[in-house]
């Protein structure tokens, strides 16, 4: 039986761009851009695990919860990655990550160029095609389709 593992995501926005993460070299899917999370421990909600994946990697303490974004399921290394990411509200800014190497605030079209871990594609995808133009958004859901 192949194992699911549920992962949370925060999309946090700042001024029209979005904050990208980059993996340490040493981890799993390591310089591969992500959002910031990570699993759900089996007694907490989606909503606590993000909270405290946010202040465990990231320091940030006041957060809010606000709505899905987009939920994917991946297959990736003989695992299944339930990922559920939420945009979220933070009260400071990061300035540091335990987990990542790199940060970068980027506008929706900028995400579309770096290299992301596969299971956040799906993610930038939805958050790129609400961005896009009309005649572009339905020109990147038929490509989907195919």
């Amino acid at each position: 039986m192949v194992e699911m593992l549920r992962v949370v995501g925060a999309v946090i926005e700042r001024d029209g761009k979005i904050l990208a993460c980059r993996r340490r070299p040493e981890k799993a899917e390591g310089s591969k851009w992500e959002f910031p999370g990570g699993k759900v421990e089996s007694e907490e909600s989606p909503e606590q695990a993000l909270k405290r994946e946010l202040a465990e990697e990231l320091e940030l303490y006041d957060v809010q919860v606000l709505s899905l974004v987009e939920r994917a399921t991946t297959a990736s290394n003989g695992k299944h990655i339930d990922l559920a990411c939420y945009r979220v509200e933070v009260a400071d800014l990061p300035v540091t990550s335990t987990d990542h190497d790199s940060m970068q605030w980027c506008t929706p079209d900028q995400l579309i160029t770096l290299d992301w871990a596969l299971a956040d594609r799906p993610i930038v995808d939805s958050l790129v095609s609400v961005t896009a133009h009309p005649e572009d958004k339905r020109k990147r859901t038929r490509r989907a389709k195919c």
